[in-house]
């Protein structure tokens, strides 16, 4: 196999895991993704190549996080990503390579020196952190003080901070980034720390994976993450109803708060309001510090836009038109960051400034939710059942038949975009489902609407008076 069949076989890798993982639509696959072609993995860097007339901005507001988290999941090594236009040398990663390659002839007393530095970076790179969450590019507002300065305390401390801290508050606040800012810090201060992020899915994941595989398996998942100095666990409130991932996490947290080590949790609600976890997790949870994330305030809210714009080099000039966006997306910080890339993308593709008339028009699906005008589940599940003329109790029933499960989907699939609830509680609404069933029928649906326009015009026509 060449080296452009390796390459091309490693992206597909790559673009296979961002399919699993759930943050990439079929229309991004197809519009973006599918456009970009590696060109090299320098051993610290993927450098792809793009046609020019690809809204290159675009694709990296949206896209480089999960090309960044993919690929180290599939390298089981950090990479930075470089994007180069069509016919441009990549002249930096071919001096790179040259260097890396005299690297190898260095006398033999460097060769200890180098070996460290080796063993540190491996630390770094599958610690499952994104370096770009950081403590410096976190907003922080009336809503997050307590919490940021929790998360400070917790990085500056080394035998453990109110163990464990527990950051929790609605979707999109910023627990996610705070969690990584965390970890980032502790390996700036302390480089040979052991530091683990991980989502609670992945971890069960992990955990499900060694326990059907033979040999040592097991003890190696246990060893990488009891033997953490630093662990962080994001989304802790899908452990709820996993019996034995709840078993195994129980004796984790245990061998490392008896080590003195730092755990750091988040989850969408307190550990008090989870539902089907163990009372025992929950009295861990519960035993150290509780912090929350609110929505932020207004002066927060136009701090994060113009922040944004200098992080993304947006050409968004407009003072009303960012006040509007403050005033009007006050729920999240995600959705307030996903109506800055609307904004901006429209700004590159149309070289003008929008309107706050036009912005109504590109985020009617986001202001109509901020006005709580969003449709209920049985809302959903009635309009569901007519189209397809079915009963509505059979969406929350056991049938699979193909005639009930593919409305079934759809009717998940609008739930989690047009309401407000949790995955867990969109589950319980049809019929005791767990959260993993929602996000596959969200992704199948996704998946087929892209290619599908019958499909895409049902539901555009049963969503015609929400969106």
């Amino acid at each position: 196999m060449n080296q452009k069949e390796k390459n091309s076989k490693l992206w597909a890798s790559i673009m296979a895991d961002m399919g699993r993982q759930g943050g990439v639509g079929a229309y991004g696959f197809e519009a973006y993704i599918s456009k970009l072609t590696l060109k090299q993995d320098t051993g610290t860097k993927l450098v792809f190549e793009y046609p020019v007339d690809l809204p290159i901005a675009w694709v990296e507001m949206n896209y480089l996080v999960y090309m960044k988290s993919s690929a180290a999941r599939v390298l089981d090594a950090a990479r930075e990503i470089e994007l180069i236009a069509a016919g441009e040398e990549a002249d930096e990663q071919v001096e790179e390579t040259q260097l890396r390659a005299k690297a190898d002839k260095v006398v033999t007393n460097q060769r200890k020196e180098r070996s460290k530095k080796v063993i540190n970076k491996k630390l770094l790179n599958n610690s499952g952190l994104n370096s770009d969450f950081t403590f410096e590019n976190f907003i922080e507002g009336a809503n997050s003080e307590f919490a940021y300065a929790a998360a400070k305390a917790a990085a500056a401390t080394e035998n453990g901070f109110y163990n464990p801290l527990f950051i929790y508050g609605d979707s999109g606040l910023g627990k996610t980034h705070l969690l990584h800012a965390i970890g980032n810090a502790i390996r700036e201060q302390r480089e040979n720390a052991q530091v683990i992020y991980v989502t609670s899915e992945d971890f069960t994941n992990n955990y499900i994976e060694s326990i059907s595989r033979k040999g040592e398996a097991l003890n190696n998942f246990r060893r990488k993450y009891r033997k953490a100095d630093v662990l962080l666990i994001d989304d802790v409130q899908f452990l709820a109803s996993k019996g034995k991932t709840q078993e195994e996490f129980f004796h984790t947290f245990n061998a490392l708060f008896a080590s003195g080590k730092q755990i750091i949790l988040s989850s969408d609600c307190p550990a008090s309001e989870i539902t089907m976890l163990d009372k025992r997790l929950q009295s861990r949870f519960e035993q150290g510090l509780s912090v929350e994330l609110l929505p932020p305030s207004y002066e927060t809210r136009m701090a994060i836009l113009r922040h944004k714009i200098r992080q993304w080099k947006c050409n968004v000039a407009s003072t009303d038109l960012l006040e509007f966006l403050a005033r009007n997306i006050t729920r999240s910080v995600r959705s307030l960051e996903g109506a800055l890339v609307r904004i901006a993308t429209f700004v590159s593709f149309s070289n003008r400034q929008p309107s706050v008339n036009d912005a109504k028009k590109l985020l009617r699906d986001l202001l109509n939710s901020e006005k709580g005008t969003s449709i209920t589940v049985d809302e959903i599940q009635r309009r569901v059942a007519e189209e397809f003329n079915i009963r509505q109790a059979d969406l929350n029933g056991r049938r699979r038949t193909a005639d009930i499960a593919h409305p079934r989907q759809i009717a998940m699939y609008l739930a989690r975009r047009y309401t407000q609830l949790p995955l867990q509680d969109i589950g319980a609404a049809f019929g005791g489902r767990d959260h993993g069933t929602v996000i596959h029928a969200t992704k199948t649906i996704e998946q087929k609407m892209g290619k599908d326009p019958d499909l895409r015009a049902i539901i555009n026509r049963m969503t015609a008076d929400v969106i």
